[in-house]
């Protein structure tokens, strides 16, 4: 082996990243969250038959006709134009890679397979898939700006860094536990880095010895194989069988789940719940249309709130719950609006110093409180300051209710946002208000599992689904 080559470490964690930029990626979930209307749904109950996962390495040259035991089979990037090409229709087929080469890899569509697109995926992938049955998903990431864009309601996967480790995940969260993997390779063998032509395969590859066999792979390559164990030990209960030559069978051979405890369970996908129901946003919306004076009390905290500004010393202030805006219209400096009744003011908004949430509360539907709360908790970083109207409003939707869908005195909010928040004051003003003051928790507090036990910490404001 030449000194100049240096060989890649199984047991070091590869630098890896993302193949395109963060807010491109994000603009992509937009554009197709609002163009794709199917979305993917948990199954109600496991499976008992097992599921073909076909990954698109070179191995499966070699073993692609025992695809053909299976019922149910899950494709991914080239491997769906492989089985078509040899009489093996998949019943879902999964994409996840953002850029739009993968329209040549996935080649023609087929009317009889369901294609599981992730959202991130580019435009081009759905252009191509226009009048087949196409199911959205969204992957889940670890930071502030991918909850944002998360839509409300729906369902974000975890996983892997590459689409085999994603359909692990997929196959789960439809059901299945038996897995058997094609393709999964993790190095080059006889046809290359897949086992067929591959538009962005990369030109280069490095050593990588595994218990004496030297493979030729890539960083990338060689995480997703490192990862493999960590999203199987995700899975408690699941059967993974490889198939093929490789690193990863190789690394196979080794692995020893984790013992399965009473109560285990990971973390396999979430739901970031809805703040608001379809019914009361369109309720909302329609008496500030038809009321002039309903949402225009913001002006009346504008001095508390540029005091607080002063003696915070916040540089970022959110109005949550904005109304028609007369808070900022009354400040001398600008801040951040949100409002999930008000067109252009309701994407779900960043984190901010203080946050005010004046006159909102009592307007939130009962059933949903614990979300809007959990959301108000994401975004205080400083200072959060409530203002809770106790009793009943003059004002009335159009379906006869008191838009105060909450009359609660001060021990009951108390109680309530104690759960949420270091209330450090919270006073009756004697005219039916509470003025509430509060801070982030000093301690992270037991996060409220919405769907069954959770065993991973979640972000805030997801309901969780348990392996």
């Amino acid at each position: 082996m030449s000194d100049e080559v240096k060989a890649l470490n199984p047991l070091e964690k590869q630098k890896v990243s993302y193949c395109i930029p963060f807010w491109l990626r994000d603009e992509q979930i937009a554009l197709s969250s609002a163009r794709i209307k199917t979305r993917i749904q948990p199954a109600k109950e496991l499976r008992k038959e097992p599921i073909a996962i076909v990954c698109y390495g070179p191995s499966l040259i070699d073993t692609w006709e025992e695809v053909k035991n299976f019922k149910y089979t899950m494709s991914m990037s080239g491997s769906h134009k492989f089985l078509l090409e040899r009489g093996i229709v998949p019943t879902w087929h999964c994409e996840v890679d953002p850029r739009p080469h993968k329209v040549d890899l996935m080649g023609m569509p087929h009317q009889d397979v369901e294609y599981l697109i992730a959202s991130a995926c580019h435009p081009r992938v759905f252009d191509h898939l226009e009048g087949y049955k196409v199911t959205l998903w969204h992957v889940f990431s670890n930071e502030e700006e991918a909850i944002r864009t998360l839509p409300p309601g729906e369902w974000a996967l975890t996983g892997g860094s590459g689409v085999g480790l994603r359909a692990l995940v997929l196959a789960r969260f439809l059901g299945f536990t038996d897995f058997h993997i094609f393709g999964m390779d993790g190095c080059e063998g006889k046809t290359g880095k897949h086992a067929a032509a591959h538009p962005m395969q990369a030109k280069t590859s490095l050593p990588c010895e595994y218990n004496g066999v030297t493979y030729y792979t890539t960083p990338a390559f060689l995480e997703c194989a490192r990862e493999t164990w960590h999203e199987l030990d995700q899975l408690p209960g699941c059967v993974a069988t490889f198939y093929g030559d490789g690193l990863v069978q190789a690394m196979a051979k080794d692995y020893k789940p984790k013992p399965i405890q009473p109560g285990d369970g990971a973390v396999i996908a979430l739901n970031k719940p809805e703040l608001i129901s379809a019914e009361y946003r369109e309720l909302n919306s329609k008496l500030h249309v038809e009321n002039l004076a309903y949402g225009v009390g913001g002006s009346k905290f504008a001095k508390t709130v540029t005091d607080m500004v002063k003696s915070t010393k916040a540089e970022s202030v959110l109005d949550y719950g904005c109304g028609k805006g007369y808070l900022a219209k009354s400040l001398p400096f600008p801040i951040w609006e949100y409002d999930p009744a008000i067109p252009g003011k309701d994407v779900s908004p960043r984190p901010a110093d203080l946050v005010c949430c004046l006159d909102v509360l009592e307007h939130i539907e009962p059933d949903k409180l614990q979300f809007v709360l959990d959301d108000l908790r994401r975004v205080v970083k400083k200072v959060g300051y409530f203002v809770i109207h106790t009793g009943a409003a003059k004002k009335t939707y159009a379906n006869g209710k008191n838009t105060h869908l909450i009359q609660e005195g001060k021990d009951w909010w108390e109680k309530v946002l104690v759960q949420f928040f270091e209330v450090a004051k919270i006073f009756d003003t004697g005219d039916s208000h509470l003025h509430v003051v509060v801070g982030p928790m000093k301690v992270a507090r037991t996060p409220h599992s919405y769907m069954g036990v959770a065993t991973a910490q979640p972000m805030p404001g997801v309901n969780m689904v348990p392996a």
